[in-house]
């Protein structure tokens, strides 16, 4: 994620500051075996496009950036807030085409992020208890385990947890950890029909399984919406 760009006031034009400006490009050329090397500094080019122009450099907000895709997609539109230490705006990040250049656009106003769900990684957590303790428990039980942190979710609201990470390939998901009063009311679901030895073994379970996006870490889905304003 850029730190700054430097913005033209008067044609509402972005370039993304950075060391990548002066990097050379590359034109391939008939009969030639190596390609033609050719200098740029695009920050300089810039400022002698619009130097009759107010010229303003922008500050990236940390932990602004919200994604209508995954991280992974080069095609994906992506936000983030960044100020001039007076007001903030929104910065659209955008391709039209895949060998086209970014783009970047200038939307005044503020990006607004709720949370939207409390998940269960219910296939996940299934598979892993069938692999770490399918020898103790029968089929029914990891359901029933499952079933048991399913129900317990479905009574939390997101500002209930505490996020700890945020997925590497979906900036709108983020995982939280269970504490130690949510696991004790997921097991006491089970008490009353589940041996103690079992309930340990589901406890050790749980405490092993919940670093990151671990199994038994709930998924907390997000949504996002560009508030805008009208330009002063």
């Amino acid at each position: 994620m850029p730190k700054s760009l430097l913005r033209c006031q008067e044609c509402n034009r972005l370039l993304l500051l950075g060391p990548h400006n002066q990097a050379p490009a590359y034109r391939l050329r008939a009969g030639e075996p190596e390609p033609l090397e050719i200098r740029r500094d695009d920050e300089a080019d810039f400022r002698a496009a619009h130097a009759k122009h107010c010229l303003d450099e922008l500050r990236v907000v940390e932990g602004s950036v919200v994604s209508e895709g995954w991280w992974a997609d080069p095609m994906r539109v992506s936000y983030f807030e960044a100020t001039d230490g007076r007001e903030t705006v929104v910065v659209r990040r955008h391709r039209t085409k895949l060998d086209r250049p970014v783009n970047y656009e200038v939307i005044p106003g503020a990006i607004e992020v709720r949370a939207v769900s409390v998940d269960v990684q219910s296939r996940d957590l299934a598979r892993q208890l069938e692999a770490e303790l399918g020898s103790d428990l029968a089929p029914p039980l990891v359901m029933r385990f499952v079933d048991a942190v399913q129900e317990f979710a479905g009574s939390l609201e997101p500002e209930d947890l505490e996020e700890i990470c945020t997925d590497p390939r979906d900036p709108l998901v983020s995982y939280a950890r269970l504490d130690e009063k949510h696991v004790i009311a997921i097991l006491d679901l089970l008490r009353p029909d589940v041996p103690a030895e079992t309930l340990r073994r589901l406890n050790r379970f749980v405490v092993e399984n919940s670093e990151g996006d671990d199994v038994m870490n709930l998924m907390i889905r997000k949504a996002f919406t560009i508030r805008e304003s009208q330009s002063a």
